[in-house]
């Protein structure tokens, strides 16, 4: 004969709630982590394909220009795009007489604070302390090189 006693073995202990509410917690910390870095990551992918258009767009336009002008036009001349917080820069290399390197590098900062790019101050110059690479030149994920002929 076994007896039991109202209130006994009902319920949950205190470590237990404690437990519980534990794994929950850490679970929505999880959840939410992953949530904010997508948001970043959606981000970074937008800013990403804008600045790509934004540098596409100036080599078009230097691309469009008579050859004599393109030197005095574009070399070291910086623009922007109206769907980023950031800068652009044209490079032009005429060393070689038979054809042009252009060089379109476009630096921008992210909501976060984050800049993508050497271009540590976005003002579309080299500044002391930004070449991470060390290789004399401004660089950035968003970097586009091609060559125009004289023809």
């Amino acid at each position: 004969m076994n007896k039991k006693l109202i209130g006994q073995d009902s319920g949950f202990t205190l470590v237990e709630l404690i437990a519980g509410m534990l794994v929950l917690v850490l679970a929505f910390v999880g959840i939410l982590t992953s949530y904010m870095k997508c948001l970043e990551l959606s981000e970074l992918s937008i800013n990403s394909s804008n600045a790509v258009l934004a540098a596409q767009n100036r080599v078009e336009q230097i691309k469009n220009t008579v050859y004599d002008q393109i030197q005095a036009n574009f070399h070291n001349v910086t623009f922007t795009n109206a769907n980023l917080n950031g800068i652009g820069v044209s490079l032009v290399d005429s060393s070689n007489p038979e054809f042009l390197q252009v060089t379109v590098v476009f630096c921008w900062r992210q909501k976060s604070g984050r800049i993508l790019g050497e271009d540590a101050n976005l003002n579309g110059q080299l500044n002391a302390g930004e070449d991470v690479n060390g290789n004399g030149a401004l660089d950035s994920p968003v970097k586009l090189v091609t060559s125009i002929y004289n023809g």
